[in-house]
């Protein structure tokens, strides 16, 4: 049996997909001055980092078959995906900490706020069925589950561009899994129609 080097395993890469997390909530916890915007900032940007990393995965293996990278990424991506939830959890967390009720209330239907709490929303099922035992359960229902992801990807990327004005970082990260993700489906289309 060829069995692969510890480095190579799964929870390796957890460590180091929690461990900005682990040192962020260190900081954080400890008073160290990195405060809300900085916390704010790195969790929304790890956030959306690992979304682009699980979408890609699929369109690049059929780019590139014998490529290692995008198997690396196939293998992988519901790891990737757990990771973008987390980190846009601890995002949401420090958000409802830090800032006063009466501003999340008047806030909440401001298009970049909601357009996040939209996407988060569409995630957490996915999160909750991301095991193997609810792969087995829903059978044909997981994958019309996880489907919505697209679309909270797209809300996630749209809450990015609206929160900061600022469209560059958020096209940065959106651009290719639109990109990757229209080839795919146009791809699986052309097929089923030949």
């Amino acid at each position: 049996m060829n069995k692969k080097p510890w480095w190579k395993g799964k929870y390796v890469l957890w460590f180091f997909m929690m461990l900005p997390g682990l040192l962020l909530a260190i900081g954080i916890l400890s008073g160290d001055g990195s405060g809300y915007s900085n916390s704010m900032h790195i969790t929304g940007e790890l956030s959306g980092r690992f979304l682009l990393l699980s979408l890609i995965a699929s369109p690049l293996i059929l780019l590139f078959p014998k490529a290692r990278f995008p198997k690396w990424l196939n293998r992988n991506k519901r790891y990737l995906g757990l990771a973008a939830f987390f980190y846009a959890l601890f995002h949401a967390i420090v958000y409802l900490v830090k800032v006063p009720v009466d501003t999340i209330v008047k806030e909440f239907f401001d298009l970049g706020l909601l357009s996040a709490w939209l996407s988060f929303m569409i995630w957490i099922p996915m999160a909750i069925t991301s095991t193997d035992g609810w792969m087995r359960q829903l059978k044909s229902t997981w994958k019309k589950i996880h489907y919505w992801g697209y679309l909270a990807a797209l809300l996630a990327y749209l809450h990015w561009a609206l929160i900061h004005n600022h469209w560059a970082p958020a096209l940065v990260h959106a651009v290719p899994v639109m990109l990757l993700q229209g080839y795919r489906w146009g791809r699986y289309f052309s097929n089923r129609l030949a």
